[in-house]
């Protein structure tokens, strides 16, 4: 890491977001999964019913996107969309039981990959991150 640039908290969590990202993507290829799909079933599977629209505003997925990752999900029989109750025009979405147990598999890999990355920090420091990086990302939204 070259001195000068490692006084800048932005480039260092640059650093190990880009490191992070490229070691995930890589983990989920064999289930293919890009990261993004591990988003989506994640906060579905938190929130089972939730609608596309919900999705969208929550995941910060635009709404074109999110439509063609639900279809990709679909395909791959992982999540189903169902009409919601009073709205013909809304879709509420759930994961199948394959989703469900393919999310199990890529969460428990999740896990491993997050212990790999922050092994060098104390549990409580991770904890401390953890509520850190948090309060950063509520106020920079």
């Amino acid at each position: 890491m070259p001195e000068g640039l490692s006084v800048f908290p932005g480039h260092l969590l640059a650093r190990l977001g880009e490191s992070s990202r490229r070691r995930f993507h890589g983990a989920l290829a064999p289930e293919g999964l890009p990261p993004r799909h591990f988003g989506v079933m994640t906060m579905v599977a938190a929130h089972p019913g939730m609608t596309q629209q919900q999705l969208h505003e929550r995941t910060a997925i635009d709404a074109s996107s999110m439509v063609a990752v639900l279809d990709e999900l679909e395909a791959k029989g992982l999540a189903e969309r169902r009409p919601y109750p009073g709205d013909r025009r809304a879709r509420t979405v759930f994961l199948t039981p394959l989703g469900e147990r393919t999310l199990g598999r890529v969460q428990a890999l999740a896990g491993e990959l997050q212990g790999e990355l922050f092994k060098a920090l104390s549990p409580d420091e991770r904890d401390t991150l953890v509520i850190l990086l948090r309060k950063l990302a509520g106020s920079a939204l």
